[in-house]
């Protein structure tokens, strides 16, 4: 499993008590400002990791942002694609940050993403907020929420020129950025399904943008869950892929996880 060496226990003391202090079972009674609140403090927190986690020398790859859901994940009965095609495509739709961070919770996007990764990829750490920063999963997970909400701050002109490098998630000299750009056509379970320059067959992105057309109409009305796809293979992760080419993964063997998701 991916977990990484040595994290230090004041990063995962915040973590974990942000979440106990923020913690509500019902993602539909989120009062206003979580939204806001659950974007703003991962942010901050990814950045805090990424720069331990760069003065350690470790492998920026392995915490690089997704740039897109694997489909292994995207296939399952828990997955709304039709939330996805809206925070993707139609970022406008949200009138503030705040609501679209509670419609990350409340669409289940973010429940089902670590729920289905835990389970997919083999990483209990995923599904308990005491223990989920110590997996290179979560960054690669938040570091691509992160970028969701870039997207809408540009989208909406709420962009901030400087501190640009939150969602770097591949840290020092975005190499693992690069890394993700350079391989995406070849990885479905990361950046999607690749086409020939002359097919006519459909790209998922022009899948996802005539989802986002039929979620723009209602779009900026509709806060609560869509329902979500149909269960199909899973792929394999990033982490599978890069530890076929040589890159190791950490191999320390984290104890029994707790119930409580992140």
């Amino acid at each position: 499993m991916p977990i990484i060496p040595d994290f230090p226990q004041s990063l995962l003391q915040e973590h974990m008590h942000w979440h106990h202090a923020n913690h509500y079972d019902d993602p539909s009674q989120l009062p206003p400002g979580y939204g806001l609140n659950f974007l703003q403090f991962h942010r901050q927190f990814i950045n805090k990791v990424y720069q331990w986690y760069n003065a350690q020398g470790l492998d920026p790859r392995l915490i690089a942002a997704w740039q897109g859901v694997p489909e292994a994940i995207r296939n399952t009965p828990c997955y709304n694609r039709q939330a996805e095609a809206r925070v993707l495509y139609n970022p406008q739709s949200f009138g503030s940050a705040d609501q679209l961070g509670l419609f990350l919770e409340q669409s289940n996007l973010h429940g089902c993403i670590h729920q289905e990764a835990a389970r997919i990829y083999g990483e209990p750490y995923l599904n308990d907020f005491d223990l989920a920063p110590q997996s290179t999963l979560f960054y690669n997970i938040h570091g691509m929420i992160d970028q969701w909400y870039r997207n809408w701050e540009r989208a909406t002109g709420n962009a901030r020129g400087a501190g640009s490098n939150a969602s770097a998630g591949s840290a020092r000299g975005r190499s693992g950025s690069r890394l993700a750009a350079g391989t995406r056509a070849k990885r479905s379970a990361v950046g999607g399904v690749s086409r020939s320059p002359g097919s006519k067959e459909p790209t998922r992105s022009a899948g996802l943008a005539r989802l986002a057309g039929k979620a723009g109409a209602a779009g900026a009305a509709q806060e609560g869950p869509l329902r979500s796809g149909p269960s199909r293979t899973p792929a394999q992760p990033f982490i599978s892929e890069a530890a076929g080419r040589g890159i190791r993964p950490y191999s320390k063997k984290p104890g029994a996880a707790r119930s409580r998701k992140p």
